[in-house]
């Protein structure tokens, strides 16, 4: 597919002056992988409207809401003491508006390839240092593509969700909705003394197990209904009134069929990565924060327990995790940062062994629903395509819809799990 054509290329900076300062970054900040996560959305123009997705009205929305995110238009750099930092000094975002000559039902969004995704994002030679970039793409049937760019040194995905649907209500008027972000870090700072409780073993110091080059893989894209969520929640309940929550009755499914699909002997030991949200498990509680507050955490059981139990056994091991996840926990991990914060510690693991499975979970999270006054998206992707043994799971988008996951796994593991997942495990009695 040709590439497209740049129409204009061009920074929006905010549309009154913001605060001139350097605003630090925390150590779990720091510990983020240094790298953009991508959003790519397909808007179409139902109804035929003259105005669909007006560049003059998403930038000015755009500078109206760098305002409050201010620190977005800032450039990340590296400060005297040689430490990370974000220089807030409202050099702007990159927004940038190009054409494609195909149509919307040409290319293939779901799951995206690397060569589709890069059709539609910013390509900037300096994106290293930029926080945020933007790209919208007019296509020949009307629709629209919206790529972004978010640094993660900055933004997770509960911050990427508040500045886009933040945007998002401006650009339609919604004024009264808007929530002030907080850029405040000191609920997130380490205590003094430090007080280490836990083991935390989905970070490490050991850089000897750490990969850089992508796994070779395949992504499929897997659905379920409601009425499915319902009945897998049923089953993991095992037949009680306990409450099993959408993520742990997904991740427990998806991390039985790995195994399976994956034919790992017996005796192996299975760890599934994944992300908690801190904003909410804290004593006084942070919803509008604005930076990292997701930590990652891990459950590791043997290979024999997870294939051969009832996934009811298999949900609860992965809940006990989940409950565990205390504000006791999270101090500890902080002052745990804190601590080993000249020990080059990282997350473990940049590309998982092929005994273990990454979990990437947006469900909830407002980030795929965005509407700009011209309805809401059709699709939504957010898959990183070079990263193998990575489940991403999102919300369906409507209402009334179920739960979409994207899986990457090599091409002959893939085979074997999608045998597994809808023939075996989905829809079987236990």
């Amino acid at each position: 597919m040709k590439k497209p054509e740049i129409l204009q290329s061009s920074l929006v900076v905010p549309a009154t002056v913001t605060p001139r300062e350097s605003l630090s970054l925390s150590d779990h900040d720091l510990l983020g992988a240094h790298l953009h996560n991508c959003t790519i959305y397909l808007f179409k123009n139902t109804q035929g409207a003259k105005d669909f997705f007006s560049v003059e009205v998403l930038k000015s929305a755009l500078a109206k809401a760098l305002v409050l995110f201010y620190p977005l238009a800032g450039r990340y750099v590296v400060g005297p003491d040689g430490r990370g930092q974000i220089d807030c000094n409202a050099e702007g975002v990159p927004f940038v508006v190009a054409q494609l000559d195909c149509r919307s039902d040409d290319i293939q969004l779901e799951p995206i390839s690397t060569e589709i995704r890069e059709l539609f994002i910013p390509q900037e030679p300096q994106s290293l240092s930029l926080l945020q970039m933007l790209q919208v793409t007019y296509l020949k049937c009307g629709s629209v593509v919206l790529g972004t760019f978010s640094h993660h040194i900055l933004v997770d995905g509960k911050s990427a969700a508040h500045f886009f649907q933040t945007w998002s209500m401006i650009a339609r008027g919604d004024l009264k909705s808007i929530v002030q972000p907080s850029f405040d870090k000191t609920p997130l700072c380490a205590r003094s003394p430090p007080k280490i409780s836990y083991d935390f073993p989905a970070y490490t110091t050991d850089q000897s197990n750490i990969k850089g080059s992508p796994n070779a893989c395949v992504l499929s894209l897997f659905k379920l209904s409601q009425e499915q969520i319902r009945h897998l929640k049923i089953r993991c309940s095992n037949g009680t009134s306990t409450y099993v929550s959408t993520f742990c009755a997904v991740s427990a499914l998806l991390w039985k069929c790995y195994c399976i699909a994956q034919g790992l002997a017996p005796g192996t030991k299975s760890c599934l990565y994944f992300g908690a949200n801190m904003r909410n498990r804290i004593h006084t509680p942070i919803p509008a924060y604005f930076g990292n507050a997701s930590i990652r955490s891990s459950v590791i059981s043997e290979v024999s327990k997870i294939t051969s139990s009832p996934i009811g056994d298999v949900a609860d091991t992965v809940k006990a995790v989940i409950d565990g996840l205390t504000e006791e926990y999270f101090r500890s991990l902080i002052d745990y940062m804190k601590v080993m914060s000249d020990k080059k510690m990282s997350v473990r693991p940049k590309d998982v062994s092929e005994s273990d499975l990454m979990i990437r979970s947006i469900i909830g999270l407002s980030l795929c629903d965005v509407d700009f006054g011209w309805g809401a998206p059709q699709l939504f992707s957010w898959e990183r395509p070079t990263r193998s043994r990575v489940a991403y799971i999102q919300n369906e988008l409507g209402n009334g819809a179920g739960i979409k996951v994207v899986l990457s796994l090599d091409p002959s593991t893939m085979k074997r799990f999608e045998k597994v997942f809808y023939e075996e495990l989905l829809f079987a009695d236990e």
